[in-house]
């Protein structure tokens, strides 16, 4: 009986056991750099899959990134959490179809923090 009880005991303990997470921080390039306090900038005026962008906040938290088309129809809205400051993030375009879209940055109460108008490619 001990040599079945001993590895559920193993087993459950090695289920319990909290997985390490690692948050890969993009060094900020220049192209990217924001002066002001808060601020949206794309790596240029379109962006292809895996594009980087720079959101910058003066409260980190939880926003959504919401793409609507010209008819204002939402395509993706997308959660992310942010830090202080500066946050390098990587926009991944292979579910939209290329195009002209409005990007918005909203918070939890559906403001509108940052808009840009960018083609996506």
């Amino acid at each position: 009986m001990k040599k079945y009880l001993y590895p559920l005991i193993a087993l459950a303990l090695v289920g319990c056991v909290r997985d390490i997470k690692e948050e890969i921080q993009y060094p900020i390039e220049q192209s990217l750099t924001i002066n002001e306090a808060t601020g949206l900038k794309f790596e240029g005026p379109s962006i292809n899959d895996a594009s980087q962008f720079n959101f910058k906040v003066e409260t980190g938290g939880t926003y959504y990134i919401v793409v609507k088309d010209h008819f204002k129809n939402v395509i993706s809205k997308s959660q992310i959490k942010t830090n202080i400051g500066d946050n390098v993030l990587r926009f991944y375009t292979n579910a939209i179809p290329d195009g002209d879209y409005f990007i918005e940055f909203k918070d939890p109460q559906d403001n509108v923090i940052e808009s840009n108008k960018i083609t996506i490619q």
